[in-house]
């Protein structure tokens, strides 16, 4: 876990004991992580904040699925930018809303949050029926996206910054201690009394949370096999299950006729005995031998034909067919 970032009021320049680095082209890195950010990300990071207001990369950009559909994000200490190319510039770059992300793997509806009325000294939402006051209502108006290159911050890009509000000010615990929190769509503010202003107002690092609390992926089982047909070899006549064959654990890769050379490949995790097994040219009704020893997983071998004369039909379909040592098909080769 990274060591908790303070907010200013107003925002401060902070020193960097390290400074970030500049890598190749326009990335711009930083130790303390090990992760860069570059191209519009990059510019919208140091636009609008920068390290104060979105913390440090944790992660690399990459692509994430968002309301089921993928977009290229990068995870910051605080929020998550993601590109958004549909959309015209200041708004092909949007924040997450972790403030929501998080409340719903803590399993808490903040509908169900309390409600309030209209409060003297307070800014209310109606849309979502909170008031913001106080110390955390100031940290809210100071701050925001840079939308109109006009000195100080309009409620408009405050909102773009934070959300709307999804909670009043509540109790909850964070990190062992007691706090008096308020949840907004893309933060949390934490009022800390031990810290003298502007050190009082916090915000929670909730794209550090909901990385470490995310559950592990889960591992799809491999799927079963397909299941072997009845035993069909009739000395290379045509097959009643060609349409169904498997195709494993071994499958017929190629046919040179020309050559008269068979390719085929281990499929399975498991390596494979060919001793036994038939190979048949359907349209001559013939055996291709030579097919025998062991295929390791995922190996490829030609097998050519060590019989006498050509079997392979170089003028007409002749479809290939795999049996293994008990006459059930196993590849079906269409020609």
């Amino acid at each position: 876990m990274y060591t908790r970032c303070v907010w200013l009021l107003p925002l401060v320049l902070f020193v960097l004991a390290i400074p970030p680095t500049f890598a190749q082209s326009d990335e711009l890195c930083f130790p303390e992580t090990g992760y860069c950010i570059t191209g519009r990300i990059r510019e919208f990071w140091q636009q609008n904040g920068a390290l104060p207001v979105f913390g440090y990369p944790t992660g690399p950009q990459q692509e994430v699925l968002i309301e089921g559909q993928p977009f290229q994000a990068q995870s910051f200490e605080r929020n998550r930018l993601e590109l958004h190319s549909e959309n015209a510039p200041p708004y092909d770059v949007l924040l997450g809303r972790l403030g929501v992300v998080r409340l719903e793997q803590q399993g808490r509806d903040w509908f169900a949050f309390p409600t309030s009325s209209e409060q003297p000294g307070c800014r209310f939402f109606p849309e979502t029926g909170h008031n913001v006051c106080g110390d955390i209502l100031a940290a809210w108006r100071a701050n925001g996206l840079e939308f109109d290159g006009l000195a100080g911050k309009s409620e408009a890009e405050n909102l773009a910054l934070f959300g709307l509000p999804l909670s009043d000010v509540q109790t909850e615990e964070i990190q062992g201690q007691m706090y008096e929190v308020q949840w907004f769509e893309r933060a949390r503010f934490e009022l800390h009394p031990e810290n003298q202003p502007p050190f009082n107002v916090l915000l929670g690092l909730l794209g550090n949370e909901i990385r470490d609390n995310a559950e592990p992926p889960v591992e799809t089982p491999p799927e079963a096999p397909p299941p072997l047909p009845e035993p069909s070899f009739n000395n290379c006549q045509a097959d009643p299950f060609a349409e169904v064959a498997p195709n494993y654990p071994v499958r017929i890769v190629s046919i040179d006729k020309d050559k008269e050379i068979v390719q085929l490949q281990n499929l399975s995790p498991e390596p494979v005995s060919l001793d036994g097994w038939r190979m048949c040219s359907i349209t001559g009704n013939q055996e291709h031998i030579s097919i025998s020893g062991v295929l390791a997983p995922d190996e490829s071998r030609d097998f050519p034909y060590l019989g006498s004369g050509t079997i392979w039909n170089n003028s007409d379909q002749d479809d290939g067919a795999l049996y293994n040592e008990n006459g059930q098909l196993v590849s079906y080769f269409v020609d």
